[in-house]
């Protein structure tokens, strides 16, 4: 064997037995990789000794696992920034989650003694303009359904108020989601979240002003209901309005705007059938605003009493069944159409 061969097979024995070299990102804790800084990315390592596939999966699973755990922090921050000194707020509850998992790529692999490395990033200013770009269609109608409300209320046509209201107020949820999720994306609030949350909040602000002038006025069409007037008025104070018993048509004009007509319509059947007395109870419920042409509906199904020959134990037995649970449910159909109380 001639002394180049012999060179050149312990250089070779030497190369086989070196561990390779292996990037530290991979493993070490905080160490990120020189192509994807942490300031532009989220990243995150999938480690299997299953497949490449497997390992691909769980990167991408990390960065998922990030992103949820900052939307946890950035929905407390959020709700603190949007409820500085704005009390009609504080009862807003906000939900949010990140379903762009279609953003996180996979930019790097090794293996290394049966185990598989994968190296996932989702790019924070790219993730960002989508998540901008799927939110613009919302935020342009909350704009415009936000400032029709506001407007409509200074000129007090409650009737388009309503309306603009309830649709502003409809898609809020879904902005204050997406919001959040940028967020927790980009480490910042987005450039248009400051006018979005004076804008929220102004309308929020308003909608209470309203409902604590809001007055149902609970008329009782039919006698005989027992707690029935008691139930609905109670009702509506859970709603967070305020009842008395006057129907439109005993308001002064100043105070039209603000009314609402709440029609409680009791009706009785009583017959002697081959088991008894049988007494039926059913009780309908309209809503009309004493100015524009908002209105709603809700009923109390119809209720059976029986009793083997006192009818007016059959009556009882039929009324004692109108519960105010139940009346409460019908009081907030019919009040949603024509008062924000449904939100």
């Amino acid at each position: 064997m001639t002394l180049r061969a012999v060179v050149l097979g312990c250089v070779l024995a030497a190369c086989a037995s070196a561990p390779l070299s292996f990037p530290a990102y991979y493993t070490a804790v905080n160490s990120e990789h020189p192509q994807y800084p942490q300031a532009r990315f989220i990243a995150g390592t999938g480690i299997s000794s299953v497949s490449a596939e497997d390992a691909g999966a769980r990167a991408k699973e990390n960065v998922l696992l990030q992103i949820s755990t900052r939307l946890e922090s950035e929905i407390s921050s959020f709700q603190l920034y949007t409820t500085k000194g704005e009390a009609a707020t504080s009862r807003v509850s906000i939900r949010s989650s990140f379903e762009r998992a279609d953003l996180i790529r996979l930019v790097d692999r090794a293996s290394q003694g049966g185990t598989f490395y994968a190296y996932a990033v989702l790019d924070r200013a790219a993730a960002d303009s989508e998540l901008a770009a799927a939110m613009s269609a919302d935020l342009t109608t909350f704009r415009g359904a936000a400032e029709s409300a506001g407007k409509a209320r200074a000129g007090q046509d409650n009737s388009a108020f309503e309306t603009a209201a309830t649709a502003a107020i409809r898609i809020r949820p879904r902005i204050d989601s997406a919001f959040i999720v940028r967020r927790a994306v980009t480490g910042q609030p987005a450039p248009e979240e400051p006018e979005y949350v004076s804008a929220r909040n102004q309308l929020l602000a308003t909608i209470e002003e309203a409902r604590g002038r809001r007055v149902i006025g609970v008329v009782l069409k039919n006698a005989g209901g027992g707690q029935l007037a008691d139930f609905a008025a109670s009702a509506v104070r859970r709603l967070g309005l305020r009842p008395d018993s006057a129907g439109c048509a005993a308001r002064e004009k100043k105070d039209l705007t603000d009314a609402t007509q709440l029609d409680v319509a009791p009706e009785e059947r009583c017959s002697e059938g081959s088991l008894g007395e049988r007494c039926e109870v059913v009780v309908r419920l309209t809503a009309q605003a004493c100015v524009g042409s908002l209105h709603g509906a809700g009923t109390i199904a119809t209720v059976r009493g029986m009793h083997p020959s006192d009818r007016e134990k059959a009556r009882r037995s039929a009324w004692d069944k109108v519960t105010a649970q139940a009346v409460e449910a019908a009081v907030r159909d019919a009040l949603k159409g024509t008062v924000l109380g449904g939100e």
